[in-house]
């Protein structure tokens, strides 16, 4: 309900309540200016627009293109024509059109309807070549003639406008960098990624450079103002995210990031087990910080908010409520083998006379295997590892000659620097792992100081409460706490490549304001991620093809 009436408020509402003087100057009672709904249907009588505006503005996100057509068209029945009107009364509805209503305008016609009477009759000029009706349509046209500056620069604006709400709240476009997906989302493919599947998420941080993500391109600085931050909210949604779906969602520990560039034009990066440790630092300490943890850098801390957060795209292999564990290298989901998508790959080492020889490009793209290859030399492998997936082990073994066998690899029982981060503890690594529960909202967790590391972020960075350890005791918000109640669902991602991916096992749950998409399909796939090159060029073969990896 909340939601809702946010909803109403904030884009049904707001954009029309100053606007009770000017409809009792157009003939219409004032006070419906200040009613949900049916003010939108006034200014469409107002401006003689097609009723079907009105089944348009209840569709979210199309609703803000009709709203903006609307106080276009109410500006022009009121004879306000220029760029910056326009702009005041889509941008600051509720102040421009009090002050409009200060300066007394009148009301000189439905301009929509005005406007749609002279295209028809140039049109039908046009169809019958009468030059002499043309002529007099231009010269009876009321509305001022635009400036081809004005024309493009108000092309440009709408262009930017539309292209970056669509980005917000409908798809966007996304790019494969890494091999943690292979061989599902291969280095290289170009996703779509619908917001609407799992409800376009308003923008926490609203002011920001249109169509840049966190980090201007070239100085290097942040893209965006924390100088506006909403509350967490989503639209309807099509479906919940559900098991074994890949998705994209924003990495939960880039909270904190190193600012600016590297001289060659790339990202400061550093190691993610240090992200609290100097965020929680005061500035005077961070220098000392830095030395004792061999980073650069951390004088450069920069605070991201959720959804500017870097992009992340992996499969939830757990969702609220479930029970994860991996044993020998094989995933468990509430103590069942997980699904065995077709597209996981995992560790092997491959043993034969010819593996050397091996020419690795091509094997990459034929059987979509990721290897180990010397940086100076891609065509040599390293230690003759590869990942695969099982049944493409075994047709690799039928199908090259001095393949002998292919043997998987895992790592032995013992820590290995997964969440959360105490061997003692946890002593559990990517490919021996858990079991963890996933957090559900509203499900009450019981705290101890055996447990408490595993939900250590959750409670303090995912949602906001102060956290403390003392005398053997655990406060929340200063007060002695045995239990917490998460308000937020959480999810746990794995990459399809096993053994090859920075996931949940290194970092912990995803929450759900986190969430940003569901890839639909690969409309673009490049080798190597380049057209250039002797190994890049163009997989014809992937356009088109669906993102599920199922």
């Amino acid at each position: 309900m909340s939601w809702l009436l946010y909803t109403i408020i904030c884009f049904y509402w707001v954009p029309f309540v100053g606007m009770y003087k000017l409809f009792e100057k157009a003939g219409e009672p004032g006070w419906a200016a200040f009613v949900p709904f049916y003010n939108a249907f006034i200014v469409v009588k107002i401006v003689g627009a097609p009723k079907w505006w009105l089944v348009a503005m209840l569709i979210p996100v199309v609703h803000f293109f009709i709203i903006a057509g609307m106080l276009i068209e109410f500006n022009k029945s009121f004879g306000q024509y220029k760029f910056v009107d326009n702009f005041a009364a889509i941008v600051l509805s509720y102040v421009y059109y009090p002050y409009l209503a200060s300066k007394k305008p009148e009301y000189v016609h439905q301009s929509w309807a005005v406007q749609d009477d002279i295209r028809k009759r140039f049109k039908a000029a046009v169809k019958e070549d009468s030059k002499s009706e043309m002529r007099r349509l231009e010269k009876e046209n009321p509305f001022p003639k635009k400036s081809k500056v004005r024309e493009w620069s108000e092309s440009i604006i709408f262009a930017v406008f539309a292209a970056h709400f669509i980005r917000l709240f409908l798809i966007e476009a996304y790019t494969i960098p890494t091999p943690s997906m292979e061989g599902s989302l291969l280095v290289g493919d170009f996703l779509f990624v619908s917001k609407v599947h799992y409800g376009s998420r308003m923008p926490m941080t609203p002011l920001a450079f249109p169509l840049i993500h966190n980090m201007l391109p070239f100085s290097g600085g942040e893209s965006y103002s924390k100088a506006v931050d909403w509350d967490y909210r989503r639209a309807p949604k099509i479906q919940n995210v559900e098991r074994y779906d890949p998705v994209v969602f924003n990495y939960p520990e880039d909270d904190t990031a190193v600012g600016g560039l590297e001289p060659d034009g790339q990202p400061f990066y550093y190691g993610d087990q240090y992200h609290n440790q100097l965020k929680e630092a005061a500035p005077e300490n961070r220098k000392a910080l830095r030395q004792q943890l061999k980073i650069k850098y951390a004088d450069r801390l920069v605070y991201r908010p959720v959804d500017k957060r870097t992009h992340y795209i992996k499969r939830c292999v757990g969702i609220p409520g479930d029970k994860i564990e991996v044993k020998e290298g094989v995933l468990y989901v509430n103590d069942e083998v997980g699904e065995d998508v077709k597209g996981v790959q995992y560790e092997y080492l491959l043993v034969g006379s010819g593996v050397n020889n091996f020419n690795v490009p091509a094997l990459e793209e034929t059987y979509k295997v990721t290897f180990y290859r010397d940086p100076r030399n891609p065509n040599n492998i390293i230690e003759s590892i590869a990942y695969m997936h099982p049944d493409v082990a075994q047709q690799m073994i039928k199908d090259l000659p001095g393949l002998d066998r292919a043997e998987r690899r895992l790592k032995p029982k013992g820590y290995g620097g997964t969440f959360p981060y105490n061997g003692k503890k946890y002593p559990w690594n990517i490919d021996n792992y858990g079991p963890i529960m996933i957090p559900q909202r509203g499900a009450m967790i019981d705290l101890s100081l055996d447990n408490i590391e595993i939900y250590t972020r959750l409670i303090a960075a995912y949602e906001g409460n102060e956290l403390a350890i003392k005398d053997g005791q655990i406060y929340i918000n200063g007060e002695v706490a045995t239990t917490y109640t998460p308000k937020l669902d959480y999810y746990w991602m794995m990459g399809d490549n096993r053994n090859n991916s920075a996931d949940s096992r290194m970092w912990g749950f995803v929450p759900e304001d986190h969430i940003v998409g569901k890839p639909l399909f690969v409309w673009l796939s490049l080798k190597n991620g380049s057209l250039r090159g002797p190994n890049g060029g163009v997989r014809w073969e992937r356009f088109f093809m669906g993102a599920s990896g199922r």
